[in-house]
């Protein structure tokens, strides 16, 4: 089983009232600009740069508490995430917190809770509220700080290390070109950055480490087969900085060699895209925002591929406004998510009863539906699955998602 996300809970952030949504392995979030779904992926952006750095440096990432929370006609909302994880072994795991505004753009972390079942022993857990522990993580008795979630001092405990890990491992990524044009400065490139911005480091270190080299070759290959004319790509130097150069086949008797600054929007993304899913070590979740971009849609079907073959090992996130990538022939209506914005407030769910039924007789295919302005969202959905369960409340460790 691939470890992944399976239910996320989330209440006033951003543009979220309260939302519960199941991902599966692979998920797809489609619909309209400003629907909200750059808004889930930041989300769950927020949850990691909360462990790996602190609440407050958080904030400042994403823009400042007043642009994280849920705008309040009154008193500020208190900002709350739960997930729900199915971890390597049959680990089941739920990880949530909540933070209060303060006065000043303060804040605090009203609550935080972990709870964690590993196979034929009992569950463990520990709980925060107001800064003080109502269950104790076993054997650590940490001083909390008031900017630091408690799960990172938890993670010292090798039964809440997996999910620390899990949620710090996580990658997003919008790939911007022109940061794969520029000269880059020389790194480690253990992993890609969100805009692609080290793809060079990167790149090297996936042709330098020899576990790695398979993925060096699968990345040419690829690149051979959506990119005509490029047969290999490599890293140069200049000066102190880096840069990535593509061999290309032009008919002569060797490859000439064309450096980023003279290569397409559409094959710099390409590229990113490859090493965000081919980077080293393995990150466990892979959300990527319109891979489509600047990309032709012939060769959308050979990075959709990769993506499928990616989830053997890792839960991939994609949001699109492409048609075509709906109706790839391995992909199904479970795989897709409808955002739609209403009364100014988020909603993601399953595709509704109807477009299911019109998919399953095939009468429409999701894209033919999004193309027409019937993709819509289940609207009873989501409304029961809020009521499944309150925040914080002792969650259910079945398998089942729904």
């Amino acid at each position: 089983m691939v470890p992944k996300i399976r239910r996320v809970k989330i209440c006033n952030f951003k543009s979220f009232a309260h939302l519960s949504v199941d991902l599966e392995t692979l998920t797809i979030f489609v619909g309209p600009n400003a629907s909200g779904k750059s808004n889930f992926l930041k989300a769950l952006a927020f949850v990691k740069d909360c462990l790996a750095t602190s609440v407050e440096q958080a904030f400042r990432i994403h823009g400042g508490i007043e642009y994280v929370r849920r705008i309040s006609p009154g008193h500020p909302y208190n900002v709350r995430i739960e997930l729900m994880l199915d971890l390597d072994n049959d680990v089941v795991a739920s990880y949530g917190f909540e933070i209060a505004a303060q006065p000043k753009k303060t804040f605090q972390i009203a609550k935080e809770q972990c709870r964690i079942k590993y196979p034929f022993t009992e569950e463990k857990e520990f709980k925060i509220e107001g800064g003080i522990f109502k269950k104790e993580i076993p054997g650590i008795m940490p001083k909390l700080a008031p900017d630091r979630l408690a799960l990172f001092a938890a993670s010292a405990h090798e039964d809440f290390r997996p999910v620390y890990d899990f949620l710090t491992s996580m990658r997003f990524y919008a790939i911007i070109p022109q940061k794969l044009r520029e000269l880059q400065e020389p790194g480690a490139g253990n992993f890609l950055e969100s805009d692609g911005s080290n793809a060079a480091s990167v790149l090297k270190n996936i042709q330098r480490i020899i576990s790695e080299r398979g993925k060096y070759e699968r990345i040419c290959n690829l690149l051979s087969r959506i990119v005509p004319g490029v047969k290999q790509v490599e890293t140069g130097s200049l000066a102190h900085m880096e840069t990535i150069i593509f061999k290309l086949d032009v008919g002569s008797k060797h490859y000439w060699n064309f450096d980023a600054f003279n290569m397409s929007d559409g094959a710099l993304r390409i590229l990113g895209l490859l090493l965000a899913l081919y980077q080293p070590g393995n990150p466990r979740v892979i959300a990527i925002e319109e891979p489509e971009a600047t990309v032709h849609p012939a060769a959308m079907e050979v990075i959709v591929e990769v993506v499928l073959d990616a989830i053997h090992e890792k839960q991939i996130l994609l949001t699109t406004h492409s048609p075509d990538i709906l109706d790839f022939k391995s992909l199904s209506d479970e795989n897709i998510r409808v955002v739609m914005r209403e009364k100014n407030c988020t909603i993601i769910s399953r595709i509704s009863p109807s477009g299911r039924d019109a998919i399953k007789k095939h009468l429409y295919s999701p894209g033919e539906l999004m193309r027409i302005g019937e993709l819509n969202p289940d609207m009873e959905g989501p409304q029961e699955m809020i009521k499944q369960r309150t925040l914080f409340k002792p969650p259910s460790f079945s398998k089942k998602s729904k």
